[in-house]
């Protein structure tokens, strides 16, 4: 005896369910394989952080060591110039002209200042030009004006004296000579020596201090005048 199902019950029958399980483990396979991706990107995150952290730590080891030991610093040597040449002019606005036959400039010193080797003086005040020697030495203050000679110092004035010093500072801008090291010196009117010495008014002042000691020549056309009136009395 066969049993026919009412119509009309069919929707209380359980669904087909061979189509919904494939649908079902392709969803799970897609959410597996997103939370692997997710926790490989999250540890990719993390590992360049760290690697970030590790070099920043590292760049501050290495620069608390290079402020802790400043002499590891590269240092460049002094800056030299062969044949140099500084122009100028004093306040009466005559010119002059210092040159060397070579010029050094220390790092971190004053920009304005320059040592000189055998330097050389092209001036009106003094009876110089560029091709003779002043000194072994010497500094150049372009800012000042002032340049100081050393060492075998021999200076000359355009009225015919010479002088030998170890020392001698030129105020440029005031045409002055001013020595601090014993000086020997001749001229017209015979031979100096003093402790000290200085050069005035374009040359026109000569002033000697401590120890001076003076040979004065007269001029042998006064003697031989002064020879004749005495016999004739």
């Amino acid at each position: 005896m066969s049993v026919t199902a009412n119509p009309g019950l069919e929707a209380f029958q359980p669904p087909d369910h061979g189509s919904w399980e494939p649908r079902r483990a392709l969803a799970l396979d897609v959410a597996r394989r997103r939370t692997t991706f997710v926790r490989r990107l999250r540890l990719g995150f993390m590992t360049a952080a760290a690697a970030i952290v590790v070099i920043l730590v590292a760049q501050l080891i290495f620069d608390g060591r290079s402020a802790g030991n400043p002499e590891t610093e590269t240092v460049s040597s002094d800056s030299r110039m062969v044949n140099p040449r500084f122009v100028g002019r004093d306040d009466a606005l005559v010119p002059y002209v210092v040159t060397a036959d070579a010029a050094i400039r220390e790092r971190g010193g004053a920009p304005e200042v320059t040592d000189l080797e055998r330097p050389r003086l092209d001036y009106d005040f003094l009876d110089t030009d560029a091709s003779r020697v002043l000194a072994e030495t010497g500094r150049y203050d372009a800012d000042n004006r002032v340049l100081d000679l050393y060492s075998d110092v021999n200076l000359n004035t355009d009225d015919g004296y010479s002088f030998a010093s170890e020392h001698a500072r030129i105020f440029l801008r005031e045409a002055r000579v001013v020595g601090e090291r014993p000086v020997s010196g001749n001229g017209p009117m015979g031979s100096i020596r003093a402790d000290s010495y200085e050069i005035r008014e374009g040359g026109d002042l000569l002033i000697f201090d401590g120890n001076v000691h003076m040979t004065l020549i007269q001029d042998r056309t006064d003697l031989s005048r002064t020879a004749q009136e005495e016999g004739s009395e």
